[in-house]
């Protein structure tokens, strides 16, 4: 295969199933519900080794110094979809895009009211309607979030939701649904203001910081 396909002007007209294929083609390991940006990030820099790799074996000595290679990906790729990571039991990185058009739809209707991420809980993958949600306001220009989950829950779901002025709402799109492990029992009794004894070795790993700074910094509910 031709080095000439992985530049960023093809990668980005190529459809997520056909950006999929060819990571394959090049022995890249892609995981499930990977954000295509990711894939395409993946695919350039595998790009710039093979294009790099005849000039180091023909010109470069031990002692040449390697420059470093910044691959610059477009803010969007005018698609409007949700991905979550699930980093721990207790937190999720969320990333999403939105289209041009759903941009411009939400930004210029003077109803618009506030965009929010919504973290959904369902006691079974497949139940329609959540045992439980809580909402995050987040700005039209934020594409990433972390999120505290609650403890004892059994499956999660994020969704990027439009609230306008007359008490409707536009659903933009939702994640997979995500099943949750069982979590210590101290997560059941992390609340603001309440002491919580940490075990050292999740002490060690900044989780009692974590945790405050969430309380501080972002607003959620919490249910005792």
């Amino acid at each position: 295969m031709e080095n000439k396909f992985l530049t960023l002007s093809h990668l980005e007209t190529l459809s997520s199933a056909d950006l999929i294929a060819l990571a394959d083609d090049y022995g890249i390991d892609i995981p499930d519900e990977l954000n295509r940006r990711f894939i395409i990030g993946e695919l350039l820099e595998v790009g710039g080794e093979l294009d790099r790799a005849p000039a180091r074996s023909s010109s470069m000595n031990e002692n040449a110094e390697i420059p470093e290679e910044n691959w610059d990906l477009p803010d969007s790729f005018n698609s409007t979809e949700i991905s979550v990571i699930l980093q721990n039991p207790a937190w999720a990185y969320v990333y999403w895009d939105i289209s041009s058009d759903g941009i411009k739809k939400i930004s210029e209707s003077s109803r618009f009211k506030q965009l929010v991420l919504r973290v959904a809980y369902f006691n079974q993958e497949e139940d329609v309607n959540p045992v439980e949600y809580y909402d995050i306001q987040v700005s039209l220009s934020d594409r990433e979030q972390y999120v505290l989950l609650e403890a004892g829950k059994k499956y999660f779901r994020v969704d990027l939701v439009a609230f306008f002025n007359d008490g409707n709402y536009d659903s933009l799109t939702v994640s997979k649904k995500i099943p949750l492990p069982k979590t210590p029992a101290i997560f059941s009794k992390a609340f603001p203001g309440q002491e919580v004894e940490i075990p050292k070795i999740l002490e060690v790993s900044g989780l009692k910081k974590l945790l405050k700074s969430h309380y501080e910094k972002y607003r959620q509910s919490f249910v005792e």
